[in-house]
């Protein structure tokens, strides 16, 4: 799952102290957050429950430690506010977008008038500069294939 992602070698350490399901949950999780860095593997290991962790060998360093259970809580009340504002970003993200598309049409409209940019240029100097800068936005090609 995470091997067209710019996951480093030390992700997948951290994931094999995990069993097959849980690997699989860690993975989605990742890809859903676009998170793959060493911080947020160790985070999800934190988080595992012990019966979803393999037994280890020997395990020294920062692997050996594990948070106690107060933080793995807290810990996982962060990871779900996360998840919750990703979840409402994505459900407003298309049409946030065609607001600003749309918004960004009409004031390339309004300024392809010489009379109304004549009238800001003398009267609103600082408002004509902001108007050409949303006017000159590139719609951005994700917009553009949906």
């Amino acid at each position: 799952m995470l091997k067209d992602t710019p996951c480093s070698m030390k992700v997948f350490d951290v994931l094999r102290q995990m069993n097959a399901v849980r690997q699989i949950e860690a993975a989605d999780l990742m890809i859903g957050q676009h998170n793959f860095t060493l911080m947020f593997a160790r985070a999800i290991r934190a988080a595992t429950p012990h019966s979803q962790l393999v037994a280890a060998k020997k395990m020294t360093g920062a692997a050996a430690s594990t948070p106690p259970g107060q933080q793995i809580a807290r810990m996982e009340r962060e990871l779900a506010a996360l998840q919750t504002q990703v979840k409402s970003v994505e459900e407003t993200y298309g049409i946030d977008n065609l607001h600003l598309t749309v918004a960004r049409g009409y004031v390339a409209k309004l300024l392809a008038s010489t009379r109304i940019t004549r009238w800001l240029s003398y009267h609103r100097q600082e408002y004509l500069g902001e108007f050409q800068k949303i006017a000159e936005i590139d719609p951005q090609p994700e917009a553009l294939d949906a």
